[in-house]
C-alpha cells in the first residue's frame, strides 16, 4: 500500500532542481555520455573492475557533473580526445571517475628454463 501511495504522489525523480536550463550542447555531450556508458556496461571488452568504478561513479554523482567534468579534461587536453572516437569518451569518464587499475597487475609468466642438451657441460 506504500508503495501505491507513492506512486500516487508524483514522480519526485523526474522534477528538476536546475536553476538554469541546460544548453543545447550540453544536452548532446550528456546524452553521448551516458550513451557510451551503457555501452560500456553491456561489453565484454570492458573489465569489470572498470565497469564497477562507472557503477559506482554514476551512482553517486549527478551525470551532469560527470558531463561537466569530462568536458574539461577535453577543453584541457586539445587533440587528446576525440568526442567523436567512442573509446576516447570512455577513457575520459573512466578518468573522471577515478578509476585506478590494480596495483597488483598480473604477473608475467617466466620464461621456461631451457634444459642442458644431453653432453653438454654446466659449467662445474
Amino acid at each position: 500500500m506504500a508503495a501505491a501511495a507513492l506512486l500516487v504522489s508524483g514522480p519526485a525523480i523526474a522534477q528538476t532542481t536546475a536553476s538554469t536550463p541546460i544548453s543545447e550542447a550540453q544536452q548532446q555531450h550528456a546524452v553521448q555520455n551516458f550513451a557510451v556508458l551503457a555501452s560500456a556496461m553491456q561489453s565484454d571488452k570492458v573489465p569489470e573492475d572498470v565497469k564497477a568504478a562507472l557503477m559506482g561513479c554514476i551512482y553517486s554523482n549527478k551525470l551532469e557533473t560527470i558531463s561537466e567534468a569530462i568536458d574539461k579534461l577535453i577543453a584541457a587536453n586539445p587533440g587528446k580526445v576525440d568526442r567523436a572516437k567512442p573509446d576516447d569518451l570512455l577513457s575520459a569518464m573512466v578518468a573522471v571517475c577515478g578509476y585506478k587499475p590494480s596495483a597488483n597487475p598480473p604477473a608475467a609468466t617466466p620464461p621456461a628454463a631451457k634444459k642442458p642438451q644431453a653432453g653438454a657441460t654446466t659449467g662445474r
